[in-house]
């Protein structure tokens, strides 16, 4: 019954929250009530709610949107021009090593997987756009570890460190001594970590800002991406990583 209580409540939050548009941007608790039908103290109580996480603020004697629907559109119209940006340099990178390539982000302790431009010979693995696997185990994960800052790295350090494949890393100190050299060298490989006989070469995308935003990552078995080959592997990921961070207005500077 809470259960149940609590879902129609998220459901009613979110029916306030579609009522807000450019031709009527703030409405009223009694105009809310009367649209949707609920009684007053309903819609107070939700705006209340809504107003103290920063989705809804007052205007007035009514409310508009907050600056956290503002954000969460930012979070959006970001991963949008990643996506739209990776595509050309992802069939390009896969095509030029003939294998898998993706472009990753971070989100909590997993890395999610925006796009994936298969080889001619793809592996069964399983990575696809949407899922998530954890990022200590994959190299864009670690890519992109190795340049946040000291508060996203306590909080997934917090926990005890997942263990996927055969060489998985699960002491803490290991992984922090790995993203130092990661981020000193530019790029990370993972052998065996996410999966067994699978090697995962990855490099950082960088926004305007110069934030680390992203990872390219080109994804094969063992007994095709061999190690005499990284030295290549690596640069043509690097090529990509930076084609992309330079179409997201990263300038760099020799």
């Amino acid at each position: 019954m809470k259960t149940k209580k609590s879902l129609q409540s998220v459901h009613n939050g979110l029916m306030i929250l579609h009522l807000f548009s450019t031709e009527k941007s703030t409405w009223g608790v009694t105009e809310i009530s009367e649209e949707l039908s609920l009684s007053k103290s309903t819609v107070s109580r939700l705006v209340s709610e809504l107003v103290e996480e920063g989705f809804l603020e007052k205007n007035g004697k009514k409310y508009q949107l907050g600056v956290s629907v503002l954000c969460l559109s930012g979070v959006i119209t970001s991963h949008s021009d990643i996506y739209s940006e990776a595509k050309p340099a992802l069939e390009t990178l896969a095509a030029k090593v003939n294998e898998t390539a993706h472009i990753s982000i971070l989100e909590d302790s997993n890395i999610t997987y925006l796009h994936k431009v298969e080889c001619s010979q793809p592996i069964e693995l399983l990575s696809s756009i949407g899922k998530t696997n954890p990022a200590t185990c994959t190299s864009s994960g670690k890519v992109i570890l190795a340049y946040q800052n000291d508060q996203v790295l306590n909080k997934i350090l917090h926990y005890e460190l997942v263990k996927c494949g055969p060489k998985s890393v699960t002491d803490k100190q290991i992984l922090l001594n790995q993203l130092k050299e990661i981020k000193k060298q530019g790029y990370a490989i993972c052998v065996n970590e996410m999966f067994d006989e699978v090697v995962s070469i990855a490099a950082p995308v960088r926004d305007f800002t110069g934030e680390v935003i992203a990872a390219v990552s080109i994804v094969g078995p063992l007994y095709r991406m061999k190690q005499i080959k990284f030295d290549d592997y690596i640069r043509e990921v690097s090529l990509a990583s930076n084609e992309i961070s330079d179409k997201l207005g990263f300038l760099t500077f020799s």
